[in-house]
């Protein structure tokens, strides 16, 4: 087997690469999709950041935010902004 680099597998797979704190977050987001959706489009949904099970599991703010840019980077999530909220579709 040839000798691939991580990049290599990240271009077949996103999630290759990212930090275990980001893939839990994603993890995470998978769940909360479900419980956040929009009416609308059940793809998009609300940002929990007040959800007390993502502090349970240990993320902060901060978490949150460098594992969302992350996720953004990776293109493995989209933003778009309404009028009152963000919406988020994972890819």
């Amino acid at each position: 087997m040839p000798n691939q680099s991580l990049q290599s597998f990240a271009e077949i797979n996103p999630l290759v690469g990212l930090p275990p704190k980001t893939l839990r977050l994603y993890n995470a987001l998978e769940i909360f999709k479900k419980k956040y959706c929009s009416s609308d489009n059940p793809n998009w949904f609300r940002m929990p950041h007040r959800d007390p099970l993502l502090q349970k599991i240990g993320f902060s703010e901060t978490d949150i935010e460098n594992g969302i840019q992350e996720l953004v980077q990776a293109d493995l999530l989209e933003i778009q902004e309404g009028q009152d909220a963000r919406w988020y579709c994972l890819k």
